[in-house]
């Protein structure tokens, strides 16, 4: 009988092993989070305005999961208008898709909502609201999902979530933006004018759009106070020489583009929008709204280098150092011809 019973237990931890060792076969989890999402003042360098918060900060927390999990996320309105959390780029039931009256109700202010869902793939994504104007008042944040049987091409791994802020009423803006002015043109420089047309000899060109009643085309439409990496203008990513580091880029900003370079070198695309591709290496490369890029940089020995997103339009940046000591600046992008 003994001798039956370890027979069947060397057997089932071979058929154990076997399992374990098949690609996408594992152990999985119900990962649990909590979202509060709130109105609160919020202060950017010194700069106080109204926004929304989730867990009390701008962005939200990183949400961290591994491929094969299941997500649960209770997310409670605490604040005095419905809401909602879309996540971006995962593949989820309808029902779990967060878009308000379109694949579930809304989150009426005061109650809760739970979303759940498998997690069926791996890569940088975001979430953020799709209710009114509320990602741009700060209702956004990362995920992280790690592959079945992980990723060892990096000694550590950092999110880097890009936006852009406004301490005007973003309902304000929009009805700017539909009035079709030249208010934010003029307020960062970037108004297009006879004068300039004629420098650079647009002048007819400049004369056949005003003769179609047409505005002028602006690289960006709208001026922004500030451009922020993790919600702060400038921040810093501790990291040891010699290292190699993978940085989650993700542009949550409302209508920004974010021109990127880091002074320490080539980065090394090796990821777009959650799916590996080919690794290319690039200088200088521009991400858009709502898009995700990993990249692999190396940590020069000494020194902290500059990670610099700049917006498109050159009309300001977010700044990300890593390393520590002497400061290396990435260099600064030229000034955009507004006539070509």
């Amino acid at each position: 009988m003994i001798r039956k019973l370890k027979i069947q237990h060397i057997w089932l931890s071979a058929m154990f092993l076997l399992v374990s060792a098949i690609p996408g076969v594992g152990w999985t989890e119900t990962v649990n989070y909590e979202l509060t999402i709130a109105q609160k003042k919020v202060t950017i360098s010194g700069t106080t305005a109204e926004g929304m918060t989730l867990n009390g900060s701008i962005p939200g927390p990183t949400l961290r999961f591994k491929e094969g999990d299941t997500a649960r996320i209770q997310v409670h309105n605490r604040m005095s208008v419905a809401t909602s959390i879309h996540w971006h780029g995962l593949l989820v039931p309808p029902n779990m898709d967060g878009v308000p009256y379109v694949s579930f109700p809304p989150i009426q202010p005061g109650a809760t909502f739970t979303y759940e869902f498998p997690i069926r793939q791996s890569g940088t994504y975001w979430y953020h609201s799709h209710s009114n104007l509320q990602e741009q008042s700060g209702v956004y944040g990362s995920i992280v999902i790690e592959p079945q049987h992980g990723d060892r091409r990096a000694d550590s791994d950092h999110v880097i979530l890009l936006s852009d802020w406004t301490t005007e009423d973003p309902h304000s803006v929009l009805r700017s933006l539909k009035r079709g002015s030249e208010w934010y043109a003029l307020d960062k420089g970037s108004s297009q004018s006879i004068l300039g047309a004629a420098i650079v000899g647009k002048l007819g060109d400049y004369f056949v759009r005003e003769l179609q009643r047409m505005p002028a085309m602006d690289i960006a439409d709208v001026a922004y106070d500030y451009f922020l990496a993790n919600g702060q203008p400038e921040t810093n990513i501790k990291a040891t020489g010699g290292e190699t580091v993978r940085l989650r880029i993700i542009n949550g900003s409302a209508t920004t583009y974010f021109h990127l370079e880091y002074a320490g070198g080539p980065m090394k695309i090796i990821a777009a929008d959650g799916l590996d591709v080919q690794p290319i290496a690039q200088q200088r490369f521009l991400i858009s709204v709502a898009e995700t890029y990993d990249v692999l940089v190396k940590i020069p020995q000494n020194g902290a280098y500059e990670f610099r997103a700049t917006a498109q339009d050159a009309s300001g940046y977010a700044s990300v150092w890593l390393g520590g000591g002497q400061r290396y600046p990435a260099p600064d992008i030229p000034q955009p011809n507004l006539y070509q």
